[in-house]
């Protein structure tokens, strides 16, 4: 499951990707992708964490991608978030299951969670538009 704080995430991402010749401060960020601004700080350290954005602090300073917005993909930025996405609890490996390890499912579940992976793996910031 994909948390609103991903969400955000991403849209302040695609901000920065939209104004790459300037700094951004993310008091234009929140105001421009109605991020409520008390997540930011959250966000941005995750995100500068994981080398997707760099801040300058200081008088004229703000944040920007820290690579081009075509190297950054969805799964980078969920992970740098919440880790990575699961679709189902048991694929987590600390559920207990009575079905466990006999589970007919896990197979098709684990198809599904290759494909979800495959199409955030493939799907880059620049192919994003708010």
């Amino acid at each position: 499951m994909i948390t609103k704080k991903t969400e955000y995430a991403i849209k302040a991402l695609w901000e920065l990707s939209q104004n790459t010749d300037n700094l951004t401060t993310s008091k234009e960020i929140a105001q421009r992708q109605a991020i409520p601004p008390k997540y930011l700080p959250q966000i941005i350290a995750a995100l500068s964490q994981a080398g997707l954005l760099t801040s300058t602090r200081g008088y004229g300073g703000g944040l920007k991608l820290s690579r081009p917005a075509e190297e950054i993909t969805l799964l980078h930025v969920i992970e740098a978030i919440q880790g990575k996405p699961k679709l189902f609890e048991c694929l987590l490996g600390h559920f207990d299951c009575d079905h466990q390890p006999q589970c007919r499912l896990k197979s098709v579940y684990n198809k599904a969670q290759d494909a979800l992976e495959s199409v955030f793996r493939r799907t880059r910031l620049s192919d994003v538009n708010f």
